[in-house]
């Protein structure tokens, strides 16, 4: 069982007033199951949760960008968030996204999700009028975790969707003094992962989770613990070698298992673009539907290509590995 983590006083020394949930592993940021016609079909969803399991999954990002958290109604986002909650409970962490153009609709979807048994919220800043500064960027997200004040929040940093491009440090900063529950940061920003010692350094205690699938190796070598991404729904096993390879010392090994995902992202990117992330679903026997736009839905002909692709390189066989 994975106990809500219990609240505790802030430190002087910005220990955080709540403790971080202390994922290990693979996190994998979850898809929104639809049907042909984009409607939700959230019966999929224990069977989802069940394959995540199986694949030694320690928790799940609920409406994040992967699961199309942007492009679901506010209503759509409490039924996703409940169906994942429901039947992930006492198996793994779950995490649920609520960033939102609007600040009050985002507290909304917070208090939820803390009503529905969260073990932790995150969110993105806003995409339209954006904050102005770190400072700014602080406040509205403060705004967005009081809605949910007895459970861990995670900002999302991802500038190149959110346009967002602050100081990580400076943020992680003042949002340890300002945000109760601010507990890490989920840090999908390639180009600048290894600011990790930094990160510890302007928030100890904290928890900072790699968000990038390309550089996994890289972000073990940094020392993240925890990685939340898209591909660990269907190629978790390759990571797992990834891992077990690093901790051995073998980074020979290590290296060939991580360019097998790139070689496997490479084909994902160039046959169904965005789609991909979805649409990767099916090649482990769990049809998810299309996205929904404005990703542009992948057609039979893509996915049939990216099917060939995936047997020519050897995936099927990759991912049964353990």
């Amino acid at each position: 069982m994975f106990p809500h983590p219990a609240k505790l006083a802030l430190s002087a020394s910005n220990e955080p007033g709540m403790k971080p949930l202390g994922m290990q592993g693979l996190v994998a940021a979850v898809v929104t199951p639809m049907t042909g016609d984009g409607e939700l079909n959230l019966g999929l969803v224990p069977e989802i949760v069940d394959h995540l399991e199986r694949n030694r999954i320690a928790g799940v990002y609920i409406a994040g960008s992967t699961g199309e958290g942007m492009s679901l109604s506010d209503e759509e986002r409490m039924a996703v968030a409940e169906a994942y909650l429901q039947h992930c409970q006492g198996r793994m962490h779950a995490v649920v996204q609520v960033g939102h153009n609007s600040m009050k609709a985002a507290a909304a979807l917070a208090a939820h999700a803390q009503a529905n048994g969260a073990d932790a919220i995150s969110a993105t800043p806003t995409g339209y009028f954006q904050a102005e500064g770190e400072r700014g960027l602080v406040g509205l997200m403060a705004a967005i975790a009081e809605g949910a004040p007895a459970t861990p929040f995670y900002y999302y940093h991802i500038p190149a969707l959110s346009g967002a491009s602050m100081n990580p440090m400076r943020f992680t900063e003042l949002a340890g003094k300002e945000i109760p529950t601010f507990c890490g940061i989920k840090y999908t920003d390639a180009g600048t992962s290894y600011n990790l010692s930094s990160l510890q350094k302007a928030g100890p205690g904290l928890e900072f989770l790699s968000g990038t699938d390309e550089a996994y190796l890289q972000s073990l070598a940094q020392g993240y613990e925890g990685a939340v991404g898209s591909t660990y729904n269907y190629a978790a096993p390759l990571y797992h070698q990834v891992r077990k390879a690093f901790e051995e010392g073998d980074l020979t090994g290590a290296r060939l298992w991580q360019a097998r995902a790139l070689e496997m992202l490479e084909a994902m990117l160039g046959t169904c673009g965005r789609a991909s992330l979805k649409a990767m679903m099916s090649m482990v026997g769990i049809d998810c539907g299309p996205a929904r736009r404005p990703i542009e839905p992948a057609t039979s002909e893509q996915l049939s290509d990216l099917r060939n692709q995936l047997e020519a390189m050897g995936w099927f066989d990759w991912i049964n590995t353990e």
